[in-house]
C-alpha cells in the first residue's frame, strides 16, 4: 500500500503548524490568524474527502446516506470495507507519522 500520501499530508500539517507558530510569534492579527486556520481546515478537509468527491458528498452525513440509499447488498459490502480498512490499518501500524511531523516542523 502506497503510504505517500499520508506522509505528505504529515509534512504538510508540520509546515503549516510551523507557519502558524511563526505568525504567532509576530503577534499576528485575530482576523489573519483566522484566515490560516479556514485555509488548514479547507486543506485537510481535500485531504480526507480525496479530489473529484461531488459536493454532495462532503460530509460523512452524506456520504452515509448515500451508502444507505444505494441498492443490493450494502450490509455485504460494508463488512468488506470494514476488512479492507481493517489490512489497511494494520500496515499503519509501522508507519511513524509523528517524525514526519517533527521534521517538517523542524
Amino acid at each position: 500500500m502506497d503510504t505517500s500520501k499520508l506522509i505528505a499530508f504529515a509534512s504538510a500539517l508540520g509546515a503549516d503548524n510551523k507557519a502558524m507558530m511563526q505568525l504567532i510569534n509576530t503577534k499576528i492579527d485575530n482576523t489573519t490568524l483566522m484566515q490560516a486556520i479556514e485555509q488548514a481546515k479547507t486543506a485537510v478537509k481535500a485531504d480526507i474527502l480525496g479530489e473529484g468527491v461531488p459536493e454532495n458528498l462532503d460530509t460523512l452525513k452524506e456520504i452515509a446516506q448515500m451508502i444507505a440509499s444505494m441498492s443490493g447488498d450494502t450490509e455485504g459490502a460494508v463488512v468488506q470495507k470494514l476488512a479492507d480498512l481493517g489490512r489497511r490499518i494494520d500496515e499503519f501500524a509501522n508507519l511513524d507519522l509523528v517524525a514526519t511531523y517533527n521534521a517538517a516542523k523542524a
